[in-house]
C-alpha cells in the first residue's frame, strides 16, 4: 500500500511539474488601464478582474526597492513581488491572481525612472 502511495504522488507531482514547465502562451488583456495615485503608490487597474497570470511594468530609466501587489477584494493587497535592486523598464514580473488593480509603492526615490503604465496578460486556453 505504501509503494502504491507512493507511486501515485511521484506521479502526480512530475504531473504537476511538467504543467509548470509547459510554456504558456500570454495574451495581453484588452481593456482600458487606468492610474490612480493613493497615498499608498500608483494603482493601474482595468475594468473588471481577469485571472492575470504576468504584467509589463512600461517606463523609462532605472527604479529600485519597489514593492508590487495584486488587489483581492476591495481593500486586500497581496504582495507579487518585493524589487530590491535597481532594474531598467520594460519590467516583466509573472504572477497568477484573479485581480483587476495591481499597486506599485516606490519606497525611496533613488535611480532616474518614471512609470509610464502596467500592461496586464492572461493565458490563453487550449481551446482557443
Amino acid at each position: 500500500m505504501k509503494r502504491l502511495c507512493g507511486l501515485l504522488f511521484i506521479c502526480a507531482l512530475s504531473i504537476g511539474c511538467t504543467a509548470l514547465m509547459t510554456e504558456q502562451t500570454y495574451l495581453r488583456v484588452d481593456a482600458p488601464v487606468t492610474e490612480k495615485f493613493i497615498a499608498s503608490g500608483l494603482v493601474y487597474s482595468i475594468p473588471e478582474p481577469k485571472e492575470i497570470r504576468k504584467i509589463i511594468i512600461l517606463g523609462e530609466g532605472t527604479v529600485e526597492n519597489i514593492d508590487i501587489y495584486a488587489q483581492e477584494g476591495e481593500f486586500n493587497w497581496k504582495v507579487v513581488k518585493r524589487i530590491k535592486n535597481r532594474v531598467t523598464f520594460p519590467l516583466e514580473i509573472t504572477m497568477v491572481a484573479n485581480t483587476d488593480a495591481v499597486r506599485i509603492l516606490q519606497k525611496s526615490v533613488t535611480g532616474k525612472g518614471q512609470i509610464h503604465t502596467v500592461e496586464f496578460y492572461t493565458i490563453t486556453s487550449e481551446h482557443q
